[in-house]
């Protein structure tokens, strides 16, 4: 037997088939009942006593079935983080079958394993335990539809094509976010689309410090992009071009770089205490905030569309904050549009009471602070949100000494820290888009 064809040994009797005779065959293996359609493809007297007849296999599958199944997006794994499946060998006790998975579509994936492998035919079931590198595992029961030959690396292997019976929404999560993180995925909206829904898109993100005149333009694309997209821009003139001010020449800009493209973007400014705030140029400065060199202030804050409701921003604050930290000042400044306050103050951040209108903007912007410190330790940030942005960083920041909490921030973080299962709950819940900031 082998995934293609069978050998059977003819009942002593006269012929019962002929070579090129199509057959109806019903195999049983493992307790698991298939039915082909066969070809016989020769007859052979193997000894006085024995005649086999050869017989190729075909699995009845309707044509359109099969166009359609060609149609499905196919994503390729990465060579230098293959998952990997492991199966019960049918027929056999304590002996199984590796896998290495080769692609993964909607409902299935294309594995591949060593030709030893001879029970492995069109409509068997199989019980995998799938592992994705660095991502998570789960167990699926999975149907057989093809099986065929490819060579990798010059050596011949057996291809195996399989469809989940079922698939649950961890395992839509786990392999969606490996195909985030290491395939060929253009975009959030891709995947969405098909049901898979990775945890985290910063995970597969560099965030770096804009480096070329090339990163800059695709900086002022980017901005244009997202603002049109939320109806911020006043004109629909607005170029690129118009995108960008004197500010970015003396200012970090913070940049999401996701498969090549840039996604998701930030400027940051380091002032002096002699410096104007970006702001200052529409409002005076009181006396009672925080001096200039005390301040991050952060600005043109924008993800691209189709990576929205994600957590970029949350990957765009903590990047922000680290900094923050890092500078030894204690504070952050925004602008936020006026239905995106409540959002903001649940992540920590408090009014300054200053706001203004720019010729390039439809809504007025309002200034909020918040103190860094403070933030890392929940002080005045939602339990929910401080498990969803700044956790990872509070927890990196008092590991290596940087930030020490004493008495009740102690307590304060405990409790947070018991609802952040119930957090990412509701993150994966949450299904309305955010809008970008300026």
């Amino acid at each position: 037997m082998s995934p293609l064809g069978v050998e059977l040994v003819q009942p002593e009797s006269e012929s019962l088939f002929n070579k090129g005779e199509s057959v109806d065959l019903e195999m049983t293996i493992s307790g698991q009942r298939m039915y082909f359609e066969g070809l016989v493809v020769d007859l052979v007297q193997e000894n006085d006593y024995i005649k086999l007849i050869g017989i190729r296999l075909s699995k009845r599958i309707e044509r359109s079935n099969t166009d359609d199944r060609r149609k499905a997006p196919r994503w390729l794994c990465s060579d230098d983080y293959f998952p990997t499946c492991v199966a019960p060998s049918p027929g056999k006790i304590n002996d199984y079958m590796l896998f290495q998975v080769r692609d993964v579509s909607l409902n299935g994936m294309q594995l591949l394993c060593s030709l030893r492998n001879k029970f492995l035919i069109p409509d068997m079931t199989l019980r995998l335990t799938v592992n994705f590198p660095t991502i998570g595992d789960f167990v699926a029961v999975a149907r057989i539809v093809r099986v065929g030959f490819a060579s990798d690396t010059g050596k011949d292997r057996l291809s195996v094509g399989i469809q989940f019976l079922e698939i649950t929404d961890y395992m839509r999560r786990t392999m969606g976010q490996y195909l985030v993180q290491f395939s060929n995925v253009e975009s959030l909206e891709e995947l969405r689309s098909l049901g898979y829904r990775p945890n985290s898109i910063t995970r597969a993100v560099d965030f770096y410090y804009l480096k070329t005149e090339e990163d800059y333009r695709d900086v002022l694309a980017l901005r244009k992009l997202a603002h049109e997209s939320d109806s911020n821009l006043r004109s629909s003139a607005v170029t690129s071009e118009d995108m960008g001010d004197i500010h970015d020449a003396e200012a970090r800009i913070l940049v999401g770089k996701y498969n090549g493209k840039i996604i998701a973007t930030a400027r940051i400014r380091f002032n002096t205490l002699e410096d104007p705030l970006e702001h200052e140029q529409f409002v005076t400065w009181p006396d009672q905030l925080p001096r200039r060199d005390q301040i991050l202030e952060v600005s043109r804050v924008c993800n691209h569309p189709d990576f929205r409701r994600a957590d970029l921003l949350a990957g765009l604050f903590q990047f922000a904050c680290a900094t923050c930290i890092q500078h030894e000042r204690p504070w952050v400044l925004i602008g936020s549009w006026t239905d995106m306050v409540p959002f903001y103050e649940k992540l920590g951040f408090r009014r300054t009471g200053l706001h203004h209108s720019e010729e390039l903007w439809r809504t007025e912007q309002h200034l909020m602070i918040s103190n860094a410190n403070d933030t890392m330790l929940g002080r005045g940030v939602n339990p929910i949100y401080w498990n969803l942005i700044w956790r990872m960083v509070s927890e990196h920041t008092i590991e290596n000494g940087i930030i020490n909490p004493h008495g009740l921030d102690r307590i304060r973080l405990f409790v947070y820290k018991v609802v952040g299962p119930l957090a990412h709950l509701l993150f994966r819940l949450r299904r309305s888009p955010r809008r970008s900031e300026a």
